[in-house]
């Protein structure tokens, strides 16, 4: 398979393994690997897959990615792959006033202390964090990710990335799910209603007048959540979800998240029953950097229970 490698530069402060963490959230996520410092993934670009390798190269003042990719026809995808991997890892992001804001409040200084250069990311595409949010719906986020797992396996494009020392596979190609019933889905552990849910998703995604939900995108958030919410199997959580992790509003966090909202109460030492409205009160004088606030409990969470190194040397 041919081969292609090319840079990126980051704005600074950058870690990928901060960062990387925040897009797989659980240690058997089987699209998003990090292994040996090297987040890898396959993408499909077009109709085919399209392997890719990211390590980290330089930090400091000027960081730099180093991008490697396997592809039937690499220089074709090269720009597609570097706006993909850029939009992904947030590598454009400014957070300069998000630490400026940190050092005059000792609260969320120690956690963007302790998170430097983690960036605010994004899943690959729209659909891709409507079924993460389908299939994690009212059910434990290791169990909603095992669901994942099978049904990439099942509707994946194969893949082999640079280093890659097990068979790999693409998140669920939106044209497969599309085509599938909700018999299947069931036997790969959603339930019917989620089935079905998730297959509208995946054909509205496909819809040529409006790929992945362009329209919704352009919309501010107040719009952009009603129509969201007006989509069969959307409610408030999901629609929040999205706009995060989709659209990449870092503005919003999703108060339904149950999981979310005790991290956030457990992080401020607050008593009592976490609610939609305490969260967002709780959450106004960060304004507006909530929906990073969100990530950086979840990759914080991951470092308490030591799935990387505090430093790596960036």
């Amino acid at each position: 398979m041919p081969e292609l490698t090319f840079t990126l530069p980051p704005r600074p402060p950058f870690r990928l393994d901060l960062t990387v963490w925040a897009l797989r959230r659980r240690p058997h996520n089987i699209v998003d690997r990090f292994d040996e410092s090297v987040w890898r993934r396959i993408l499909v670009i077009g109709r085919s897959p399209v392997a890719v390798a990211v390590r980290q190269t330089r930090g400091g003042s000027r960081p730099e990615i180093e991008v490697h990719v396997r592809a039937a026809r690499p220089q074709v995808v090269r720009a597609e792959v570097s706006a993909i991997v850029t939009r992904m890892l947030g590598l454009e992001r400014d957070l300069s006033d998000f630490y400026r804001l940190a050092r005059g409040d000792a609260r969320i200084r120690e956690l963007a202390d302790r998170l430097r250069g983690m960036k605010p990311v994004r899943f690959a595409t729209v659909f891709e964090a409507f079924a993460k949010a389908v299939a994690g719906q009212l059910v434990s986020l290791s169990a909603g990710m095992h669901v994942l797992n099978r049904l990439t396996e099942a509707c994946g494009m194969p893949g082999e990335a640079d280093g890659a020392t097990v068979p790999m596979r693409s998140f669920p190609a939106t044209s497969a799910v599309a085509r599938s019933n909700p018999d299947a889905l069931r036997a790969l552990g959603l339930s019917r209603q989620k089935g079905e849910y998730l297959i509208g998703l995946a054909r509205l995604a496909t819809d040529r007048k409006d790929r992945d939900f362009a329209s919704i995108e352009r919309l501010g958030d107040d719009a952009a959540v009603a129509r969201l919410s007006r989509i069969r199997g959307v409610g408030r959580w999901t629609a929040e979800y999205v706009m995060l992790r989709g659209f990449g509003r870092i503005n919003i966090f999703p108060g339904d998240d149950v999981g979310g909202r005790n991290k956030l109460f457990e992080w401020l030492g607050v008593d009592g029953e976490p609610t939609y409205d305490g969260v967002w009160r709780m959450l106004e004088r960060w304004h507006p950097y909530a929906g990073l606030i969100y990530l950086q409990l979840i990759v914080n969470g991951l470092a308490d229970d030591g799935h990387f190194a505090q430093s790596a040397g960036w």
